[in-house]
């Protein structure tokens, strides 16, 4: 098992400043990246935004369509069989960053539709990457038109979808809008934590696709559970949430954490939470793709604030929720 553990997301080394928000934009071929990415370039007015295109044909294209002089758009090409392409874009993202870092205020990432989304946000909690960048959120594209097709067909539509912090569904102008409810529905049944919202052309809010906080999503979920909303769909990945209100036996959820990694740590895909630990005055931040995994004191609770535990797991074969709960609630502090 790998565990990474990090001091605040929005620090970086003491000699290098804050760390340099990335936005990744990933989702099926014909998603309409690009156009969403040249919507975020139009709503960053004068901050200095810069894109990297993740590009895996030999010929590059996507980045000829960005709208930004051709300095601040930096090319990773494809790679060969005999390479790792995490590890070469691990390579690439940390020059990038010797190179440019201080004068970045925040960095898009256009994905090639083929990309494995779990390679990805897992970099962000790696090595040096982690220490001069954080990853403000990951966003899928779905079309509207033919997004339930792509779902059907090509299991790496459905690990976008799992995986994401905030799903766009796009091109709602080619589609009837009972299309795009079930279109919705199903994504919901696989990816309970993630903020769907729709787009025309790519164009949404900003604020509500960039830089999306852990407990701003958990705080979703929470609120979809009150609801009596479960995500149980068709497809073959699914969401469960636990949650416990009363305070946690740290020692006790460090060895169901061990645990629930070593037995079904492949068939979790992404899982994020808090904790709120007996004697600790601070809330426990963790998030997770497959077995790798990072933790730290997040902030302290707020007076008035509800203090929960909360952790949401996306997969596929996961164990029974109802099995799953009862061992995290028994990790309760017993006083």
């Amino acid at each position: 098992m790998h565990e990474h553990i990090h001091r605040d997301d929005k620090e970086g080394p003491a000699s290098k400043g804050p760390k340099v928000p990335v936005t990744v934009i990933g989702g099926f071929l014909g998603s309409g990246k690009t156009t969403h990415v040249n919507h975020l370039i139009r709503a960053s007015d004068d901050t200095r935004v810069d894109v990297i295109v993740r590009e895996f044909g030999s010929i590059s294209i996507d980045d000829l369509l960005v709208h930004l002089p051709k300095e601040r758009v930096h090319v990773f090409p494809g790679v060969s069989m005999h390479h790792d392409p995490q590890l070469m874009l691990y390579g690439f993202l940390d020059s990038l960053y010797e190179r440019y870092g201080k004068t970045f205020d925040s960095v898009l990432m256009e994905s090639s539709g083929l990309d494995k989304p779990e390679d990805l946000v897992q970099l962000f909690f790696l090595g040096d990457v982690a220490k001069n960048y954080r990853l403000g959120s990951y966003i899928a594209m779905v079309s509207a038109d033919y997004g339930s097709l792509d779902l059907d067909e090509y299991r790496i539509a459905r690990e976008q979808a799992a995986l994401a912090d905030v799903v766009i569904i796009n091109k709602t102008d080619l589609a009837d809008e009972a299309e795009v409810d079930k279109l919705e529905e199903r994504i919901r049944g696989m990816n309970m934590m993630a903020r769907i919202v729709r787009a025309k052309f790519g164009e949404v809010d900003p604020r509500m696709v960039t830089d999306i906080g852990l407990h701003e999503q958990l705080e979703e979920v929470c609120g979809r559970l009150m609801e009596g909303r479960r995500a149980f769909g068709m497809d073959d990945i699914r969401t469960i949430a636990l949650t416990e209100t009363r305070p946690m036996d740290k020692e006790k959820v460090n060895a169901w954490l061990q645990n629930l990694f070593m037995k079904e740590g492949t068939k979790m895909l992404r899982s994020k939470g808090f904790f709120n630990f007996q004697g600790f005055d601070e809330r426990f931040e963790f998030q997770a793709v497959r077995k790798t995994f990072h933790s730290k004191a997040d902030r302290k609770w707020e007076g008035g604030e509800e203090r929960k535990s909360v952790i949401v797991v996306i997969g596929e074969g996961l164990p029974d929720e109802k099995l799953l709960q009862e061992s995290f609630s028994e990790c309760a502090y017993q006083g």
